[in-house]
């Protein structure tokens, strides 16, 4: 009976992994939101360790849950998602040990252990392999920019562009915005003013605000429709919820500061 009511409440055929990976994603909801909260508690208390480490912790949790839409983590593939878990962590791990590694020498590594583990596996497509790949890449070099100079140095100013692109996101969220025709619009344009208003109130170029603002924009835009390509493509989710889209937005948005080196920008170096 209880079965039964999962299967109608959740909206799902009658196919175990398919709800047990629904549930899933509905408690790493939870600890987004609570890791969330704990950075608005970190920049209030003033601790940049509690804030490097929810953001860490945010990453994991977004890796983990595009990670269960592609494989069955109640069958042998949660060892997939282990490997790969590990591996995105290693560059915070390995990066806070051995200060001096070079990035590009360990990224590579990881990448060549990846794809030596997928050759052993069995009933793995290569359409999930690079989807595996990809978020291994964007997690890998956020999780790297969260115990990095720049971001230490600058790490309340992420901090509270990050919660107020949270909180517009999840209202709009609420009232269906995003899912318009103009969601990417919505997202560049959410962007664009979060990013140049708060700046305004540091001692930063204006040129240089703007510059950074927009670029970040565009590439937070770009990065967040190849998630929304990737999440189409999911195998154990029938329907997907509207909040799933939040936290890639987010993610997208502090891999774009990562890439486009926004935090050197609007400090005038180029």
């Amino acid at each position: 009976m209880f079965y039964n009511y999962i299967i109608k409440c959740l909206q799902f055929q009658a196919f175990p992994s398919k709800i047990f990976a629904r549930m899933f994603q509905i408690q790493l909801r939870y600890f987004q939101y609570i890791l969330s909260f704990a950075i608005f508690v970190g920049v209030i208390i003033s601790s940049k360790a509690l804030i490097t480490s929810c953001f860490v912790g945010l990453t994991l949790v977004w890796l983990t849950e595009m990670l269960v839409g592609q494989f069955d983590i109640k069958s042998q593939q949660y060892l997939v998602v282990l490997t790969v878990l590990l591996l995105s962590f290693s560059s915070v791990a390995i990066q806070s040990i051995y200060s001096n590694i070079d990035t590009v020498s360990l990224f590579l590594t990881c990448l060549l252990l990846s794809i030596t583990y997928f050759l052993f596996q069995k009933d793995i497509n290569m359409y999930k392999v690079g989807n595996v790949l990809i978020a291994l890449f964007l997690s890998f070099l956020v999780n790297r920019f969260f115990v990095i100079e720049s971001f230490q140095e600058n790490m309340y100013y992420v901090s509270y562009m990050y919660l107020l692109l949270l909180f517009l996101k999840t209202l709009a969220t609420y009232f269906t915005v995003q899912f318009s025709n103009f969601q990417f619009f919505f997202n560049f344009f959410i962007v664009s003013v979060v990013f140049i208003g708060v700046s305004s109130f540091y001692s930063f170029n204006t040129l240089y605000i703007f510059l950074a603002g927009l670029t970040t924009a565009l590439f937070t835009t770009l990065i967040t429709f190849m998630f929304v390509k990737i999440r189409l493509e999911y195998e154990l989710t029938t329907r997907l919820s509207s909040q799933i889209y939040i936290f890639d937005f987010m993610l997208a948005f502090i891999a774009s500061l990562y890439i486009v080196d926004s935090l050197n920008v609007v400090n005038g170096l180029f």
